[in-house]
Formats: C-alpha cells, structure tokens, sequence
C-alpha cells in the first residue's frame, strides 16, 4: 500500500443500456452482476494493496451519496465527490485531479478507473498498475490497453509507437472500427484495445490538461473547494471525453499492457460475455443467450440465438444482440409515458 497513491473510480452514468434492472435510483454500477459484490465494491476492492480505502475518490451523481457510502462504508465522507448532472469525463477527471492538487497532493500518482469493467486477477492488475506507475512518475500520461481477443468492432484501439519500458508510447487513438478494419488491427499486433484507464501523476496531468483544454481547466480552477458544486457552478464545464480533449493531443501518452483478463461490461450483450447471469432457466435450441431474472421465476427459452431475457418485478426485456443499442430509444420513450418504470 502506498500512500503517494490515490485511485479515482468514476461512478457516474444512468447505466440505460441495462434497463430495465438498472434503473435511476440504482445503476448499473451499483448492482451485483457478477456475485461477491457490486460493480464498485469490486472496483475499489481491487485497490486494496495499492491505495487503501482512504486513498480512494468516487466521483458519482449527487442523487446517489447515501447509496455509494453505504456500499463503500470505509470511504471517507470527503472522498465522495458528488456531480449534480454528468459533463463527460474530462470534467470528472479533471475536477477530481484539482481536488486531490488543493488537498496537498499535487506530486501524487492518480489512477483513473471506471467502476463497471470486470478485471481478474487481482495480481495481474496489481502488477499492470506497478508497470504504469514507473511510468507515470517519470511525467508520462500513462494508459492500460489490452490485448485484442477478437476483432471487436465495440472498443477503441491504441496504436502501439516506439518502445518505453514497460510500456509503449500511444502512436494513435482509433475510434470504434468497421470489422474489415479490426481484422486489420488485430493482424498487425500494433494494437491494443482502449480500457479507459489512466494513471499519472496529479501535476503531469494537470499541466497538460491546462494546455489543451485551457477554458475547462479555468473554469475547474473556478469551482468552489466543495464536494458538492451547484447545478449552476458544473453544468456549466465543457462537456468532452479525456481522450478526446487530453489523451489524443498530448505528446506524453504511454501504454501498458494489461496482465489481466478485462471485459468492458457496457450492454447486455456484453455481460453474457462477462459471464452476468441470474435466476433459474431452461434453454432448448438456442445458442448465446442471457438470462437475468429477479423475479424468481423459470425462464424458458426456444428456438433463439443471441438474445437477452432480462425480467424484473416492473418489466420484462427481450431483445436482440443488434439491438442492443436501442434501448435508450426506449428508456427516452418512458421517460415521457411511463417514468415509473426508469
């Protein structure tokens, strides 16, 4: 454990793409999908031998303070930092990395986790973490990339530059690719997939976010010393994702490999992939099916390929692989009709 260490996990998000259990007052990160605990239970959990529970920052919705404290009962009350609406995470990372610069850690090292990836072992993440630190402490804006298991057409890549142990620098940022292309990376061994991680020091990050996002760093600087800014004070930040606005200009930007196994659990979909499953079922015919009850009744599938089955006490969910992406289309529609059941 090392006190120069903090790890902030990002624990914002409606979690929409896991509609109808995740809901508005209990998303996606705070459920148990996988047993053993919840999503962010088991995120701050992998910091244990890193950090320490004191030396943990949850950045999360103000409408979810009494549900993240009493899963994280050892969290310190002002490690909580609560956002009174979600402005992309530059503005998360951000707002946490002056945070911990005006608590007098301006030198430490910052690492930067999404509170809904699953990652075993522990020991591999352990020793990624101690690979991207080395490297971090010497000024670099550090990132994890995983080694590609398919040609995933989900995930961003990294394209893999010239050698720094041990690690590489980042030659180039790739959005979500087409399946011809992701063949293409994943036969070339360049690439890695994107994992949304980073790991820096509070002062290299800060200098560089200073220098390409000059008007979010100001605005940052600007907000009160509170753990609670006003609707006013942080709707009023840029909204625009880290890689975009940091990670994709800066001349500082390293990967290190994963040595951890890692699924993005982002839709339905992809917990089948992850293993997420709950109640009793009976399949006969079909293939790459999830089935996720909570209602305690059978659920029987026939005839189907790549479906999910998600039933909860308000509503049950059949859905398709393809359109997994529509349910935000849905959960928009009952929002207008039938707030209730979001």
């Amino acid at each position: 454990m090392n006190k120069n260490i903090f790890a902030v996990i990002m624990a914002g998000g409606r979690g929409t793409r896991f509609w109808p259990a995740s809901t508005k007052s209990r998303p996606k990160q705070f459920m148990d999908l996988l047993g053993g605990g919840t999503m962010l239970q088991k995120t701050a959990a992998r910091f244990a031998n890193i950090s320490g529970p004191d030396r943990v920052l949850v950045v999360t919705g103000a409408d979810h303070k009494a549900i993240a404290a009493s899963q994280l009962p050892l969290l310190p009350e002002s490690n909580l930092l609560l956002e009174p609406v979600g402005r992309n995470t530059a503005a998360c990372i951000g707002w946490a990395a002056e945070t911990l610069k005006r608590r007098g850690f301006g030198e430490s090292i910052m690492i930067v986790a999404a509170s809904d990836h699953k990652i075993e072992p522990v020991t591999g993440f352990e020793k990624t973490m101690t690979n991207a630190i080395e490297l971090a402490e010497k000024g670099y804006l550090c990132t994890i990339g995983i080694t590609p298991a398919h040609a995933a057409t989900g995930y961003g890549y990294l394209q893999m530059g010239e050698e720094i142990k041990p690690g590489n620098r980042v030659k180039s940022f790739r959005e979500k690719p087409d399946s011809a292309t992701a063949e293409k990376y994943l036969t070339s061994g360049e690439y890695l997939w994107n994992s949304g991680m980073f790991i820096w020091r509070v002062d290299s990050f800060l200098d560089e976010f200073h220098k390409h996002m000059p008007n979010l760093y100001r605005d940052i600087q600007q907000l009160p010393d509170t753990t609670a800014p006003s609707m006013d004070e942080y709707s009023a930040l840029e909204s625009q994702s880290i890689d975009y606005g940091v990670m994709e200009k800066t001349d500082k930007a390293v990967v290190v490999p994963a040595h951890f196994q890692w699924s993005d659990i982002g839709d339905w979909p992809g917990a089948r992939g992850a293993g997420v499953e709950r109640g009793e079922s009976l399949v006969i015919n079909s293939e790459n099916n999830l089935v996720f009850d909570e209602t305690g009744r059978l659920t029987v599938v026939i005839g189907l390929d790549n479906v999910s089955v998600v039933s909860t006490e308000k509503a049950i969910l059949v859905m398709s692989d393809s359109s997994a992406q529509k349910i935000k289309e849905v959960v928009t529609e009952l929002e207008r009709t039938r707030p209730d059941l979001i």
